[in-house]
């Protein structure tokens, strides 16, 4: 079939293509439900091969949009949705306005759909909210055109991105171990979070790290996988009990994770701190109100939200004067937050 030039392409070329009315394309263009699957493919097939972007009609307006476009997943997890709350506090502050995508789960094969609904609302930038889990960050970027909108990735790999903007978990695994370490803590297990994702396995390796260079011996039995639930949790800590008695510490891979802890050394009449010294990641609201007091990893996710809508902002308009967000690849270092639960009582 022969196609307008791409230049002048408009939605009534592709509904002809298509045999469809334009409200359909709109639906479609929009993502909306009321359009069946293959009616869907065809279309966005269709779109592709003539090279309709939806966006040119607004090429003709005197203004652009205040728009930004945000894509997220899990908004169940504490470090993601804190990260939105932070975006959206941004957006309001620079008078720009949000339009939230949600997948349903991290490992969503085609995005294209979402995306082009973005675009379709002239958004002029888009924050790509999730974190980096398995494969997941690649297969937006392969379906983003090189022409497309600006795009931040946050809490993933900066060599998995362009411009990524993520809070350094190796650091502050690596941080809190050695704390534990200082307080003379020498066997020290770790329960990890979903291997799949990139913060967990961070967090591992800086716990690794930490163990050899202080000189401690690495147990093949010092670490089991959690999935960031207290449940798994708690049976990642009966596996550790079985497995490797010796331990006389926890670093949990988060605070859900090290309430189980917690709640199964209870159970077991272990004395937190003074036989085993228990620590989490996130810095939980709730933490200091754990028994004991939960020593943890402070993340500041309103700030990352914060500088990821300043990077699209900048990147938007290169001329704004914005020193922090200049760097394609930002690093946010995480703080240590020390309580009771890692401090053994002195014995005179």
């Amino acid at each position: 079939m022969n196609y307008p030039e791409k230049s002048k392409v408009t939605i009534k070329d592709v509904a002809n293509a298509c045999g469809v009315s334009t409200q359909t394309i709109s639906r479609v263009i929009n993502n909306r439900v009321d359009v069946s699957p293959a009616t869907r493919e065809k279309i966005l097939a269709v779109i592709e091969q003539m090279g309709y972007q939806p966006s040119a009609l607004a090429r003709g307006m005197r203004q652009k949009s205040r728009i930004l476009g945000v894509i997220v997943t899990g908004l169940k997890y504490k470090g993601i949705s804190t990260t939105l709350n932070g975006i959206v506090k941004a957006a309001e502050q620079f008078g720009m306005s949000i339009i939230l995508k949600e997948l349903a789960v991290f490992g969503v094969k085609d995005t294209q759909p979402v995306i082009q609904s973005l675009v379709a609302h002239q958004v002029q930038g888009i924050i790509y909210a999730a974190p980096e889990v398995g494969e997941n960050w690649f297969t937006v970027q392969e379906n983003i055109n090189t022409q497309s909108l600006p795009m931040v990735f946050l809490k993933g790999n900066p060599s998995s991105a362009p411009l990524t903007i993520s809070i350094d978990n190796y650091y502050g695994a690596y941080l809190i171990t050695s704390h534990l370490i200082e307080q003379g803590y020498q066997r020290i297990a770790h329960i990890t979070g979903l291997t799949s994702w990139w913060e967990a396995k961070e967090r591992k390796r800086g716990w690794h790290q930490a163990i050899i260079d202080n000189g401690l011996e690495l147990d093949d039995r010092a670490c089991v996988e959690g999935n960031w639930s207290s449940d798994m949790g708690l049976k990642a800590f009966e596996t550790l009990l079985a497995q490797y008695p010796e331990m006389d510490a926890v670093f949990a891979a988060n605070d859900q994770t090290a309430l189980a802890v917690l709640h199964g050394a209870w159970k077991k009449g272990i004395s937190v701190p003074n036989q085993l010294g228990v620590c989490g990641y996130d810095n939980l609201s709730e933490s200091r109100f754990f028994t004991p007091e939960l020593t943890t990893i402070h993340q500041d996710f309103h700030r990352l939200g914060e500088l990821a809508v300043r990077k699209l902002l900048k990147l938007i308009s290169p001329e704004r004067q914005d020193e922090e967000v200049e760097d394609n690849s930002i690093i946010i270092k995480p703080e240590l937050i020390i309580r009771s639960s890692t401090q053994k009582k002195v014995t005179e």
